[in-house]
Formats: structure tokens, C-alpha cells, sequence
């Protein structure tokens, strides 16, 4: 891949909260295409207007509907409409974007805007159904005299969502993979959160002899639960364990440090650690009974907060910690973390105002809109300057403390999701197995191997590549 996504990034290219890119199922079978990297056409355009949006031509943004809402939009709405007051912007939303989208694109009527969960990038970029967005980046800052689009994003931000050599995406925000807990029931009870999984095993005991679950996790979507597996797995064995995973080299998924750490996550399960009917339980269900202390433990990205709403008590002191590590002989420090910029936006090529979803994407990479964005979402932002200032919540607050102690050793996420969907979905499937006791951890990772194994001999399937930092 080229323009391949930064491994390490220092705890200044984070300033203010967090979201994690989830991967969802279901990929994009199109017919037609518009070419490779379709270029918008020509129009005329001023320094105003880099896109050469029509004046009074309407713009459709379709957004995934997840923990983040859509109250942000107001700001990208109001800059855009300042700017073209004639021109009307349609908002819509939905949690199955494949099944909303997939017969637009079909149709030639897709949205011109999309915020992507669900949807293959990939293979959209393959399909040549997307618009190079590097004019985006190197278009004028809406609210940074001098400065380009590029030039008031975060260090790391600007290099994702590049396939071969041409940016696809541009990421909505920061996320960080987590595991979640109430610091207010943790002090109540005198427990600490562990550094390594034979202490989290320890401290599972003493908290299910306390009449209390030690886990849950969103029991029907189990890829929740791989994020922490491979962040233990990568703590063990370095960086150069999630390239190779990436990379689909031979063997990756059967690495002694990803076993190992699958093992340990499987006697959740076997001991009698992960909340009853748990495997049974959406995303919703099984975070409002974390929220209600029914479990001490579950993983999440930043999103928990802002999607837990009213839901969660006042005075639950949402804190995030990294996935322990496996032992002393740890390549990484406990502090060590995943993270980097995340959730897809695109323009679709066949759109009918292709140049006005670029000229509301560069809006909604704008300061002010960034800064509405964290303060509503509760999450990071990718814009420089955009969380100084912001109201921050005690869980926020947790997130950048989490990336402040990982310093240097702030690793991006893995990308074989966005890149191979078919295989995100083996992992969540052969996941869930994991931690239902249907298969063990070799089990678990012959059978997500196979699939690799497939995908990397699949002539038909382009390949990507990154490189450890």
C-alpha cells in the first residue's frame, strides 16, 4: 500500500479524544464503474470554490448511524451554507449501509458524501467508484489562513486511506482500542486494573467471588473482543506481529504470542469470567449492563461514552486502560496502545455532485467543525487545535491520559479489515467461537489462517502491504 499507515505515533499527534473505525461485514459487488481515481469534472473554480461546486446543485451526505449521532453536522452545514446558501444539504443516515447503498452505486445514484461503516473501500477503490480526494487535502483550510487542508491535520492523519498512491478516504476522527471500566466501582472494591492477563486472571476471581461478572462484550458482533487479543498478542511480540497479520505472510495468524494471547482470552469463557448470556447480547445490551455494574469489564472504542447516553450514571467514571500484556518478557511496555485516525469518509465518483461532497468534507475538516464534533461525540479529533479549549468529560480525560502514558508507543490499527473484508468477518466469526469455548485458541487460529492463506493465493483479490515504524 502505498503511502502505508504510521506503526508508531508520538503523543503529540493526539490532542483531544477518541473513536475506533468499526469494521462491519459485507462487501460491494457493483457493476459498471466510472475508472479508476474518477476525477470530478472539470468545472470552473476560484479560490473560494477549489471543487467548482454549482452554486444551487443539492448535496447528499449518508452517514452511518453509530455511537457518534449526527447533532455535529450542524457546523459543516452552517460553514458550507454560508458559502452557497443556494444550495440545500440532505442528511441521512443508517446502521446497514451496504443494504442502503450497494443498489445506488448500481444505480449510478449514490450519495455524494458518505461516512463509511460497512461499505468495502477497497473494493470500491478497485472498482474505480471513488474520487481521489488528494485535491481535498491540498485545497486551502477552511478557518487557517495560509495553511492547507493537509497542513491542520495531525501528524499520521494525512497518510491513511491510500491505495496505491492515491487517497481514497480521509478519516473522520481518532480512535483508540480500549478496554473500559468504572474507576468509581474499582475503587469502591479496592482493585487496580492488571498489567499482565495472569493478574487480569487473578483479578477476575476476586471479582466473581464479589457476586460480580468480570467481562462482557458485545456478545452477537464478537470482533469487538479481537481488537484487545491482538493488542495483547502485538504487546508480547512487537509491531512486526500485526504486519505480518496485515501483509498475509504465511503463518502470521499462528504466532506463538497470537495464541498465547487467544488462550488467555478463551479462559474467560472457561473459568466462568464473561457475564452469563453474554454471547446472546448486542452491542446495546451488553454495554448498558456494563454501564449498570453488572460487569466489570468490557472492550469498546471512545464511542462508548457518547452511544451509552443517559444511560450510563452520572458518576460512573468511565476509564480506559490497554489490553494487558502476556509477561515480563513483553516487547512492549504495558502502556503501549492501538490507535490512529479512523472511520472512512468518501466520494463517490458517479455521485451527482461529487465536487460539492468534497467541498463539505474540507468543511467538516475545518477547526470549528472538528472542535463541535469532539465536544458533542466526546471523541478526538484529527485537526490541529480543534480539543484546545474543549469540554472534555471524565472519559475523555481517561483516553488522553491512556495515549499520554503510551508516549512513543502509540501503535495505528491493523488493517487487513479495511483491506480484505472477507477475512474481518472469519476473525469475528472464529472470535466468537473463541470465547463460546466451541473452539481453542490453535483451533481459532488454523481457522482464521485458512481463510488468510485463501485471500493470499486469490489472484482476483488486490493486495496491500504496510510497514512496521
Amino acid at each position: 500500500m502505498s503511502g502505508s499507515v504510521p506503526r508508531r505515533l508520538s503523543r503529540r499527534t493526539v490532542l483531544g479524544g477518541s473513536m475506533v473505525a468499526l469494521m462491519g461485514a459485507g462487501g460491494c459487488a457493483m457493476g459498471g464503474g466510472a475508472g479508476s481515481g474518477a476525477p470530478v469534472s472539470p468545472r470552473p473554480t476560484t479560490a473560494d470554490n477549489p471543487f467548482g461546486v454549482v452554486v444551487d446543485q443539492p448535496v447528499e451526505f449518508f452517514n452511518f448511524e453509530g455511537g457518534y449521532g449526527h447533532d455535529w453536522f450542524d457546523v459543516p452545514v452552517r460553514l458550507y451554507n454560508e458559502r452557497f446558501p443556494n444550495s440545500k444539504l440532505a442528511y441521512k443516515s443508517s446502521q446497514d449501509l451496504p443494504k442502503e447503498l450497494q443498489p445506488r452505486f448500481v444505480d449510478g445514484t449514490p450519495p455524494d458524501l458518505i461516512g463509511n461503516v460497512g461499505l468495502d473501500t477497497a473494493g470500491l477503490v478497485k472498482q474505480g467508484r471513488l474520487v481521489d480526494l488528494g485535491p481535498v487535502l491540498d485545497a486551502p483550510a477552511y478557518d487557517t489562513e495560509g495553511k492547507t487542508v493537509a497542513e491542520t491535520l495531525l501528524p499520521g492523519v494525512a497518510g491513511v486511506g491510500v491505495y496505491d498512491g492515491k487517497r481514497y478516504s480521509v478519516p473522520s476522527g481518532y480512535g483508540l482500542n480500549g478496554v473500559w471500566y468504572s474507576n468509581k466501582l474499582m475503587t469502591e472494591h479496592g482493585w487496580t486494573y492488571p498489567e499482565t492477563f495472569d493478574a487480569m486472571l487473578a483479578l477476575c476471581a476476586e471479582i466473581k467471588q464479589a457476586g460480580l461478572a468480570p467481562w462482557t462484550y458485545q456478545g452477537k458482533y464478537p470482533g469487538y473482543m479481537w481488537g484487545p487479543i491482538m493488542g495483547t498478542a502485538e504487546k508480547a511480540a512487537g509491531p512486526q506481529l500485526g504486519v505480518a497479520v496485515d501483509n498475509l505472510e504465511p503463518g502470521a495468524w499462528q504466532q506463538e504470542a497470537l495464541v498465547e494471547s487467544a488462550a488467555k482470552y478463551g479462559e474467560l469463557f472457561a473459568r466462568g469470567y464473561i457475564l452469563d448470556g453474554t454471547a446472546g447480547l448486542t452491542h446495546t445490551q451488553a454495554q448498558t449492563y456494563w454501564a449498570q455494574g453488572k460487569a466489570v469489564f468490557i472492550p469498546c472504542g471512545a464511542w462508548l461514552e457518547n452511544e451509552l447516553g443517559d444511560i450510563a450514571p452520572k458518576d460512573l467514571q468511565m476509564s480506559a486502560k490497554p489490553a494487558p500484556g502476556l509477561g515480563a518478557g513483553d516487547a512492549l511496555p504495558f502502556a503501549a496502545c492501538n490507535g490512529g485516525p479512523g472511520g472512512d469518509l468518501l466520494v463517490a465518483a458517479d455521485a451527482p455532485n461529487p465536487g460539492g461532497g468534497m467541498e463539505l468534507l474540507r468543511a467538516m475538516l475545518s477547526v470549528e467543525a472538528s472542535r463541535r464534533r469532539i465536544e458533542v461525540t466526546r471523541s478526538l479529533g484529527i485537526v490541529k487545535g480543534a480539543g484546545d479549549g474543549a469540554d472534555v468529560s471524565y472519559a475523555m480525560t481517561s483516553m488522553n491520559d491512556m495515549i499520554a502514558a503510551a508516549g512513543d508507543d502509540v501503535g495505528s490499527y491493523w488493517m487487513f479489515g479495511t483491506w480484505y473484508q472477507a477475512l474481518q468477518k472469519e476473525v469475528d466469526n472464529a472470535t466468537g467461537a473463541l470465547l463460546t469455548g466451541s473452539v481453542d485458541a490453535a483451533g481459532w487460529a488454523a481457522r482464521i489462517q485458512k481463510k488468510a492463506d485463501a485471500i493470499a493465493a486469490d489472484s482476483s483479490v488486490t493486495k496491500y502491504r504496510r510497514e512496521a515504524k
